[in-house]
């Protein structure tokens, strides 16, 4: 598994300049190397950038910075003891190796003819942007657009590469030249460092949605629930609402349906008072309007009781 701490080549990785590794002093434990780490000059062949200049004026370099074996975090080589700056020579650094594995495979491929190139991050605290019609003074010299310029750049480490992303990295003190397009080693190199790039871009936008997406769906939630609370007339306590926020989309909507319906009280079943329910059955009582044209004393209507209702009477004569 990759090391999440490694940083990745990106557009403020710059393949500049050799670097010279000293030969061993009797009595000195530790290798040192030098080199022009930039030269203050524009560089036109970049996989990102179409033309840029560091400004000398405002680069900084804070403290003791590594010096890493192909960016890496993990292969730490050795680190920049001092540098020096100006327009002239440009940017001057001077370091030593460590005597673990990376330093000393830096030291022995080096003495063995190994064409080591040296790459530093630079992190600019601004950037301004030349159009083509204008013209910008930078490390002593007046320059034409279009060109990027870093102010305030930060060099965050410095690295030994075994494979420069740029052509000019071959020549020395870091001179600049156009890429030479028709060596396809290069060009691919550049296109596998753009679609890494557009990946990761990708990749950390994909990240930010899902993080809305499941702010947004929390949010809901908690709505929904707080909405079903005042439906029912009931709080939840913290134990329901959390489980309630643990469930799917389509689990939560049936159980606030069913909550909500059986939720809803249904009217007692009217009852007669004084009725015995086992005698209900025994009498019909019927208004017939004197069915034969008869009417009983005082022009009412005549009570007539069910066969049923006369057998019980007659049972419970005299009782």
């Amino acid at each position: 598994m990759p090391d999440p701490n490694e940083q990745s080549k990106d557009q403020f990785c710059f393949e500049l300049g050799q670097f010279a590794v000293e030969q061993p002093v009797e009595g000195k434990k530790k290798r040192t190397f030098t080199g022009i780490a930039y030269s203050g000059e524009p560089i036109v062949d970049h996989w990102y950038w179409e033309r840029i200049i560091f400004d000398l004026d405002t680069i900084k370099i804070k403290g003791r910075i590594p010096a890493l074996l192909e960016h890496r975090t993990s292969q730490r080589a050795g680190a920049i003891n001092s540098h020096s700056v100006s327009h002239e020579e440009g940017l001057k650094i001077e370091g030593s190796l460590l005597s673990n594995e990376f330093g000393t495979q830096v030291a022995q491929d080096s003495d063995d003819g190994f064409p080591w190139q040296m790459s530093v991050r630079i992190e600019p605290s601004s950037t301004e942007e030349i159009a083509a019609d204008q013209t910008v003074s930078v490390n002593g010299k007046t320059y034409q657009g279009p060109i990027t310029v870093f102010r305030g750049g930060r060099i965050r480490e410095v690295s030994f590469c075994a494979l420069g992303a740029d052509d000019n990295t071959n020549a020395v003190a870091a001179s600049h030249s156009p890429k030479n397009f028709n060596q396809p080693e290069d060009t691919d190199v550049t296109e596998l460092e753009k679609a890494q790039a557009e990946i990761a871009a990708l990749k950390l936008k994909n990240t930010e949605l899902e993080t809305q997406n499941k702010q947004f769906s929390a949010a809901k939630r908690e709505a929904e629930i707080t909405a079903l609370g005042k439906d029912l007339g009931k709080e939840f306590s913290a134990e329901d609402i959390a489980e309630m926020k643990t469930l799917d989309e389509s689990t939560f909507a049936f159980s606030a349906k069913q909550l909500r319906q059986f939720s809803v009280t249904k009217p007692p079943e009217q009852k007669t008072p004084g009725t015995n329910p086992a005698l209900a059955h025994l009498f019909s009582h019927q208004a017939t309007g004197n069915q034969g044209g008869q009417q009983g004393q005082g022009g009412g209507q005549e009570h007539q009781f069910s066969a049923g209702a006369k057998a019980f009477a007659a049972q419970n004569k005299g009782a």
